[in-house]
């Protein structure tokens, strides 16, 4: 869970993925089907929730340290930003640089990145915004006059490269340089910390990631024609040590039958959905891991209580 969304996807698409998802042993669910307009409204609730670290510590370290931050990407830069979020960090960001060219958010949701282009046309109304659909997933390059361009720096913020397994991490990294044409990222990397900090940032009290987990369920209801009952699952997510990652899982409630569609499927009671993982990286891992997608770390910055790391790589 971070400030990173995929391309909605056809509704056939969502069918096939939520059934072969749910006929594995080990049950598990694409968290890109989390990112519909409400998803992506509700997760801008979770970034503001107290238990929620990552979006605030790192808009502090932006702020700290916009003035070095601007120096490495440069002047006349055409900033690219990949599952964009509500637009704060972007704003520090772009108001940094020296006679930045253009940003190009992207989004799951075509009406939301719309409506954060809108937004943002007004809040920096000194560079041109020209907002995009990009799936994750897809092979699709950025549009050719973008990438003519000289100065393009991806900024991928959130901690959102956590959400990807470690092999889909490099290979994303790859994308970026492949598909994008870009030769430098800012990039938000979680940090391993206390298992207690962890849990609580994805189990807030006030059950808004619960609501965020769930909207998975809603959506499969509303459009995959479900009859799933959401008080009959938990929202639950933990800490696994071993594999550095928090695990999120929605766990049914009691012994029960749900069909979707045309297709049934039975749940034991305590039966866990898998939904999303967030890994969390030690600054070791991560140079490691980005070199093995040609990328070298020529920057860290972290705040004071290590919780958090924006860095900057540039391509080998």
């Amino acid at each position: 869970m971070a400030n990173g969304r995929v391309k909605t996807g056809s509704m056939s698409e969502f069918f096939n993925h939520v059934i072969e998802g749910l006929s594995k042993k080990d049950k598990k669910l694409n968290p890109k089907w989390f990112y519909d307009y409400e998803g992506s409204k509700i997760f801008e609730q979770i970034t503001k929730l107290d238990e929620y670290y990552i979006t605030r510590t790192e808009i502090d370290i932006l702020k700290k340290n916009q003035d070095e931050i601007s120096k490495c990407i440069g002047e006349h830069a055409t900033i690219i930003e990949p599952g964009a979020g509500a637009g704060e960090k972007i704003k520090i960001l772009i108001k940094s640089l020296k006679k930045p060219e253009l940003y190009v958010p992207s989004d799951i949701s075509k009406t939301y990145i719309r409506d954060i282009a809108t937004k943002l046309e007004k809040a920096l109304p000194n560079i041109k915004i020209e907002p995009w659909v990009f799936d994750f997933q897809s092979n699709e390059k950025i549009p050719s006059h973008i990438y003519q361009k000289k100065n393009l720096t991806t900024f991928f913020p959130g901690s959102t490269i956590g959400n990807f397994e470690p092999l889909d991490a490099i290979n994303f990294l790859k994308k970026v340089k492949n598909q994008f044409y870009s030769d430098k990222i800012i990039i938000g990397v979680d940090l391993i910390k206390e298992k207690k900090i962890l849990e609580r940032a994805y189990n807030d009290a006030l059950g808004v990631t619960s609501k965020f987990n769930k909207n998975i369920l809603k959506r499969m209801n509303k459009e995959l024609n479900a009859d799933l009952n959401l008080d009959f699952f938990k929202h639950d997510a933990i800490f696994n040590k071993k594999k550095s990652r928090i695990e999120m899982r929605l766990i049914s409630q009691k012994k029960q039958h749900i069909n979707i569609g045309q297709t049934s499927f039975l749940f034991q009671d305590q039966e866990i959905i898998h939904t999303e993982n967030s890994y969390k990286y030690s600054l070791d891992m991560f140079k490691n891991l980005a070199k093995d997608a040609g990328w070298s770390v020529a920057k860290i910055w972290v705040d004071k209580n290590k919780l958090f790391s924006v860095q900057f790589l540039i391509h080998q």
